[in-house]
Parts: C-alpha cells; sequence; structure tokens
C-alpha cells in the first residue's frame, strides 16, 4: 500500500519499554484528570489512519482493561483525494479488522456539500464528519467520540485564531472534553512522542498528501510559521503557547459561570426565538460581562455565532445604552435587536429582515396618510 510510512525502530529494548510505558501512562493521566471514560464505556474513536489516530487506538487498546471500555473505529471518507482517500479508508479498515475491532465506514461528498451549504471545504468537511460519528455513536450505543487531536494541532489552532483576530476563547485551543462526550485523550501529547510511540509499537499510518497543501492556513502555521518561531524565537514555542491555551482554558471557565450568573439575573422572558432582558440590570455589567451576555443571548437564538464578529458586538452596545435613535437593529440570519426604556429583545425572526422593514414602511407611510386626512 503505497503511501504508507516506513517503521525504524530505537536499538534500545529498555529505552523503548521506557518511553512506551510513559506515553500510556501520560494518558491515562489525561484521561482520569478530564474524568473522559468511566468503566465499561463505550468509546467510538474516529480513525483517518494518520499517526494520531492510529496511536490513539493503540493507547485505548493499551487501557482497556483498566476501563473494561467497548472499544470501535469510525472512518469518514472525504471523498476529496481520489484514489487517496480509497486507500485511506481501506487501510482503516484493514486496521479495524486485525484488532478485531468494529469498523463504521461513510463515504461524504464533501466537496459538493460545501458548495450546496455555502462552506469551505474545512467547514464542510468538519460538519459531515461529526454528523457522522454523531450517527453512529447513537446508532451502537457508543457513548463517547474520542479524536486524534494532540498538543502540536492545539498550538497550530491557538496560532490561527492569533492571526484571525480571536478574543480569549479561540486562544483558549481545543477543549480536552467537549459536551460531555467528544474527548481528545492525545490533548498533552506532542507529535514527535506519538511518532516515537508508533515506532516502539511497529504500526504503520497512512500519510495525508493535503497536509502540505500550502493553500491551507493550518498547513503554513505547521511548516512554516513554527518552525520559524523554534529558530527564530523560542525552541519551545510549542510547549509556550499550550501553556497559554491551558490559562486561558481556566479562565474561560471561569467567565462562562460568571456569565451565566448575569444572563439569568437580567433575563425577563425565554422562548425558542426570543429573549428579553432587563435594561437596567444590563447596563450595571462590566464591559467584559455584558459583551459575553450578548453572545450567549445571540448563541442560543441562532444555535451558532458565525458572521457575529466583535464589530457586531460593539454595534448591539452602542444601540442599547449609547444611541436615542431607532427601535431595532439587524444581525445576520435574520436576528434583530429591539430596545425600549425598560427592556432589550434579541430575536429571530421567521421572514427575511429586508421583507419585515419593508412592511413596517408601509405601515409607517399609511400611518401617517390617515394622520393626514385627520387633520
Amino acid at each position: 500500500m503505497k503511501n504508507q510510512k516506513t517503521i525504524y525502530l530505537p536499538a534500545d529494548m529498555t529505552d523503548q519499554t521506557t518511553i512506551k510505558n510513559d506515553f500510556i501512562t501520560a494518558i491515562a493521566k489525561t484521561i482520569a484528570d478530564f474524568n473522559m471514560i468511566d468503566s465499561e464505556d463505550a468509546v467510538l474513536v474516529a480513525v483517518s489512519g494518520g499517526p494520531d489516530s492510529v496511536g490513539l487506538v493503540l493507547s485505548l487498546l493499551a487501557l482497556q482493561k483498566k476501563y473494561m471500555m467497548k472499544i470501535g473505529i469510525a472512518h469518514l471518507n472525504h471523498m476529496l483525494r481520489g484514489e487517496e482517500s480509497i486507500r485511506d479508508q481501506s487501510f482503516v479498515k484493514e486496521f479495524a479488522d486485525k484488532l478485531d475491532l468494529p469498523f463504521f465506514g461513510e463515504q461524504k461528498d464533501v466537496k459538493a456539500y460545501a458548495k450546496k451549504q455555502g462552506l469551505s471545504i474545512e467547514e464542510a468537511g468538519r460538519e459531515v464528519r461529526y454528523h457522522f460519528f454523531d450517527q453512529v455513536a447513537k446508532n451502537h450505543g457508543y457513548k463517547k467520540i474520542a479524536t486524534g487531536h494532540n498538543k502540536d494541532d492545539n498550538v497550530e489552532l491557538v496560532l490561527m485564531n492569533l492571526l484571525r483576530g480571536s478574543g480569549p476563547k479561540g486562544l483558549s485551543g481545543i477543549p480536552a472534553i467537549r459536551e460531555g462526550k467528544y474527548i481528545r485523550p492525545l490533548i498533552r501529547m506532542s507529535k514527535p512522542g506519538i511518532l516515537d510511540f508508533l515506532k516502539i509499537e511497529q504500526k504503520t499510518y497512512v500519510v495525508d498528501s493535503s497536509n502540505t497543501d500550502m493553500a491551507y492556513l493550518r498547513n503554513k502555521i505547521r511548516h512554516q510559521l513554527i518552525p520559524h518561531l523554534q529558530l527564530e524565537y523560542n525552541p519551545e514555542i510549542i510547549d509556550a503557547l499550550d501553556r497559554l491555551s491551558n490559562i486561558l482554558k481556566q479562565e474561560e471557565d471561569f467567565w462562562d459561570t460568571q456569565t451565566e450568573q448575569a444572563f439569568n439575573n437580567c433575563l425577563i422572558k425565554s422562548e425558542t426565538a426570543c429573549l428579553e432582558f432587563a435594561k437596567s440590570s444590563m447596563s450595571n455589567l462590566h464591559p467584559a460581562l455584558l459583551n459575553r451576555v450578548f453572545r450567549t443571548a445571540i448563541f442560543r437564538i441562532k444555535k451558532d455565532l458565525k458572521r457575529i464578529s466583535h464589530a457586531l458586538i460593539n454595534d448591539m452596545v452602542q444601540f442599547c445604552f449609547n444611541s436615542t435613535s431607532g427601535i431595532s437593529l439587524d444581525l445576520p440570519d435574520q436576528i434583530r435587536v429591539y430596545k425600549n426604556k425598560s427592556s432589550i429583545m434579541i430575536k429571530k425572526e421567521k421572514e427575511p429582515l429586508r421583507q419585515i422593514g419593508e412592511k413596517e414602511k408601509k405601515l409607517k407611510l399609511q400611518a401617517r396618510k390617515k394622520q393626514g386626512n385627520k387633520s
């Protein structure tokens, strides 16, 4: 099978045993620290066939007896790389069969989906991938979904978000556990450490050719920016940025608690497509907390924060508290903010905002005509 890595073993068997034991121990500690896996859990492992996901499966197998867990393998063929995508799917199926693990595979035309939904290839890939994992887990009784994200992946995301002007949440990187079911047991492990472990285990893996395509920002960061920062500024830049992300994760946990409390204290009315807040209570919040309450409100109404920039949140603050004109402010995806003397309402309208605006103009004209006729 072409493009598989050839394995070269370290000479000293004692060193090999130490490296392997330390690697598994570190992963076991990560799992325990974040309470990722419970006894007798069923864990579905997302496997691309690359070194991270292969290393993840082998690590969980080493800990299988400890947790008495059920392990399954899921692979989605994105149909983006022709024969190489088919090769990857075949490799993962063969890998699962050799380990006598259940295999769940599917193909999805990500390029077509991206075009239909108006998404980038990366966004579309992520959507269909996680939808697939969710469906497999739901249909086959898996309570956790494990992905192979590691320390290097985390740092790459931090740098991507930094370059995009992200706030603290973006700079906190990849969470070790999300929604109580997505787990990243390798999140503290470095890429070189994973590769050393695979050498010792004498396991091959496949290489995704798109990982060297410099059209993707992540690849430029991985192959150009990080090596430059290591050479010219800080040889330990990966550890430094990983440490930064962990500090910010802790602070984000604190802010999430404060935001939830402030949100509930200010809330007057809650419906599926509408939230109303006491204006006086909102005006007493620190600006940083007020911004977070607004973002939380939009997320609950809109179900995501796409196209909701920091500038738009500032516009909301200005409109609600510093502007005397206007009764409503339009946001993307049919979200409208209303204000009066006592309250602020954030609502997802059923009709496009342009149509609502045209209807409002007609009603105002009719009201003026009626007023003129009475005069």
